[in-house]
């Protein structure tokens, strides 16, 4: 039941425990709740309701996926797409974690994950008919619509922690062969990217104007499926007040800042799992030696219900193997074959503190608490954590579970990269591969932490007074005058190439300028290319000197795009002139281009320069000047298009919230060298449909339609620690809610476009000056 009342939070926090739910929620301006209770479960309650009202079906999407029953509403889909799906995360058997970590959950986080379904389901069954319509453009009806329960969201959240469900196609297709013969059963898949990226930069005193830390947060995320952000504030008085955002479906903040700190995380260049090469028994796929004694893998039996044509239901079943490491895959170039398997083994596998971490995190009082709260649970799955605090100190830290070696195994493993052809492979597409036949390659324990992972104490670290920061390159180079060594192999090299985002990151930082909360804000969407800063002036200077260049036998025409380009002052703004053809010019390099000597560089990567090398345009080579060569393919690419080469980059690149077309700004990070990223990615979380417009031939990601920008800069907010306390500007550059019919689907999305940041609102006199300020009363069952 809502009812449509005030309370005000001094009222609410002397009441009495209800037996029922009860939580105030509070909307402000582009619809971000601010939700008051008494208690934990309460205050999960209004998030939930809140939630639900804006990611219903995002949600439901989830719960069908980590349940396993894909196929079962949506047929196997194409290329087995759903099927694959159901059977990994069968096979991952989060269901079953999930039963198991439940009783075991603190009594904070249980209520939490209590409320939180009770909240969601309440707003459905209330608002049954609003959430069908709200659905309507997934193709789904009033039959899709039903109640979750504590377990699906907890072992929903149990597989955004775990990393190998990004290998699930790997694991759903690996089959033995049979026993007499050579070949493997499927042909093996490659490595999935994992698209999320991010920047974080945290300032000290000494570059704050106002003396007190100061944090950027920039997680580059996409902007459809699962993995969006929903932004909150929550507080019960005397216990919890925390402002900003979590994945979608989980309770609590991920990203955020209360009184004394504030912080956000990136993607960590580090290895959350390794792969292992199983030497198996003739005649025996699924028998293996380790130590020289054979062991049997073990194996489930699957049952799937897969929805036919006609709508009746088929049974599908299958078998899955594990060694003791984890479930087998099935990888290019190392498919399961009569001699060899492979096996992956998660760091997160047995993850099952992180709640109790985020909940010390959010109600941290200090910076020394909040390091306290990564100490004590070790528990962070996948990220970096860049953090500023109120008394003016920057800390940045990579504890992201990641696999403990012995000393003699990571001896081990270097000089495998250099004379194992396969580790060398393996390990240059992002991946560890080890010798699972001997027990030398385990991982090791440490009684300060859960079995297998580093401990705390041999992460990197940095506290400073000036800032650190991180883009997804590893730790060595969180702050240039302080490089990070010495580190475990799996948590990212050191003293090698930077991207050109990182160090782009870095001149932002570099010097000795204070921030004011403008100029932090201002600088985090400057966006300058560094490719273009290094770069465009000689490509302009060489294609005005030659004129044309000759590609397939016929001359191209340079002068008019040498003048473009001299004109262009290196951003990617909406307005900006000379973006679009930079972008065909540069992205016909690969990112590796950029790291070394080759055909975009002359002088190669010194470490001691490590921000501002390599930075020289390529000499011809042979009598071939690639970036003419490369810059006339580009004028043809946009003649093809009928694109003038003068065109600004907004009447491009933009964000599709039909029936609006917002222009975006912004571009790659790898070989556009932006700190704002943007671009365009494949959503492979969730059903929803997005559009996917045919692409232009020659061109990485142009379209017929222009530059679809479906990813990238998300939650994007700056925020300084002053006197009065902290004080904040944000953009959720996607909107706050996933629900078209809503206002709140692309009030956001033209801010961004726009270049305009909005004001965070943490305090009672900011929250009640909001002239748009609506409030209601939920309450609901308690289990």
């Amino acid at each position: 039941m809502v009812l449509f009342t005030m309370m005000s939070p001094a009222a609410l926090h002397a009441a009495q425990p209800a037996k029922d739910y009860e939580a105030q929620i509070r909307w402000t301006r582009y619809g971000i709740p601010h939700i008051i209770a008494n208690d934990f479960g309460s205050l999960a309650f209004g998030e939930g309701y809140a939630f639900a009202k804006d990611h219903l079906g995002s949600l439901l999407d989830q719960v069908i996926k980590v349940r396993g029953e894909r196929a079962r509403y949506f047929g196997a889909g194409s290329g087995n797409r759903h099927l694959n799906s159901d059977i990994t995360f069968r096979a991952l058997g989060f269901v079953e974690q999930a039963k198991e970590l439940f009783p075991k959950l603190s009594q904070e986080n249980r209520e939490t994950m209590e409320g939180f379904v009770a909240g969601i389901n309440a707003y459905r069954r209330e608002n049954q008919a609003s959430c069908v319509a709200s659905v309507a453009h997934w193709g789904l009806g009033s039959d899709w619509l039903f109640d979750v329960t504590p377990l699906d969201i907890l072992a929903y959240n149990q597989s955004v922690i775990a990393t190998t469900p990004n290998l699930g196609d790997l694991i759903a297709t690996a089959m033995p062969p049979k026993a007499d013969s050579s070949e493997p059963v499927a042909e093996g898949l490659p490595i999935p990217e994992f698209q999320q990226a991010s920047n974080g930069w945290a300032l000290g005193s000494e570059r704050s104007l106002q003396g007190g830390g100061m944090l950027m947060a920039n997680p580059h995320f996409p902007w459809t499926g699962a993995f969006r952000f929903w932004e909150k504030h929550l507080t019960i008085p005397g216990k919890l007040n925390v402002y900003g955002v979590s994945l979608l479906g989980i309770p609590g903040v991920l990203i955020g800042f209360n009184d004394a700190v504030a912080w956000t995380h990136t993607v960590s260049a580090g290895k959350r799992f390794v792969f292992y090469t199983l030497d198996l028994v003739p005649g025996h796929p699924t028998r293996y030696y380790y130590d020289g004694q054979e062991r049997e893998m073990t194996v489930k039996y699957l049952t799937f219900d897969v929805r036919q044509p006609d709508g009746s239901l088929k049974k599908v079943e299958r078998e899955l193997y594990s060694s003791h490491y984890g479930p087998m895959v099935n990888v290019a170039g190392f498919e399961w074959s009569a001699k060899r398997g492979v096996c992956v083994r998660d760091a997160n596998a047995n993850n099952t503190q992180f709640y109790d971490q985020r909940l010390a995190m959010n109600q941290a009082k200090s910076l020394a608490e909040f390091q306290q709260a990564h100490a004590r649970y070790n528990a962070v799955p996948w990220v970096n954590t860049i953090a500023a605090s109120a008394d003016g100190r920057a800390w940045f830290a990579d504890t992201s579970a990641t696999p403990y070696l012995s000393p003699a195994a990571t001896a081990g493993f270097t000089q495998r990269l250099n004379s194992d052809f396969l580790a060398k492979i393996a390990w240059q597409r992002g991946v560890a591969l080890f010798d699972g036949s001997k027990s030398a390659n385990e991982w090791q324990n440490d009684p300060t932490t859960r079995s297998g992972v580093l401990p705390y104490a041999k992460m990197p670290q940095l506290e400073r007074r000036d800032y650190v920061f991180n883009a997804n390159d590893s730790h060595w180079l969180t702050n240039p005058s302080q490089p990070l060594m010495g580190f475990s192999p799996l948590q990212g090299d050191e003293a090698t190439a930077r991207s050109l985002r990182t160090r782009m990151n870095a001149l932002v930082l570099e010097g000795t300028q204070k921030f004011s909360l403008d100029a932090l804000a201002a600088a985090a969407i400057n966006n300058r290319s560094l490719s273009a800063e290094l770069l465009r002036s000689e490509v302009a200077a060489r294609a005005k000197s030659a004129g044309s260049v000759v590609i397939e036998g016929k001359e191209v025409d340079l002068r008019a795009a040498s003048q473009v380009l001299a004109a262009w002052d290196g951003k990617y703004n909406t307005d900006s002139v000379g973006a679009v053809l930079w972008r065909e010019f540069i992205t016909l390099y690969n990112a590796t281009d950029t790291q070394k000597a080759g055909v975009l560089f002359q002088n190669n990567f010194d470490p001691k320069q490590p921000v501002t090398t390599p930075s020289v345009l390529a000499l011809p080579k042979d009598g071939t000047d690639t970036a003419l060569v490369n810059l006339g393919r580009a004028v043809l690419v946009l003649k093809s298009a009928g694109i003038a080469l003068e065109t600004p980059l907004g009447k491009l690149q933009y964000s599709d919230k039909r029936p609006e077309r917002i222009p975006i700004h912004g571009g790659d990070g790898a070989l556009e060298g932006l700190t704002n990223v943007v671009g365009f990615g494949t959503n492979r979380t969730s059903l929803e449909p997005f559009a996917s417009p045919a692409s232009v031939a020659g061109s990485r990601s142009l379209t017929k339609d222009g530059y679809l920008v479906n990813q990238g800069s998300s939650f994007m907010m700056a925020l300084e620690f002053t006197k009065q306390g902290p004080k904040a500007v944000a953009i959720l550059t996607y909107s706050q809610s996933g629900d078209p019919r809503s206002p709140h689907f692309s009030d956001q999305t033209a801010l961004f476009g726009a270049k305009q940041w909005r004001p965070v609102l943490f305090t009672e006199k900011e929250i009640k000056a909001d002239p748009a300020l609506t409030s209601v009363k939920v309450r609901g069952k308690r289990p």
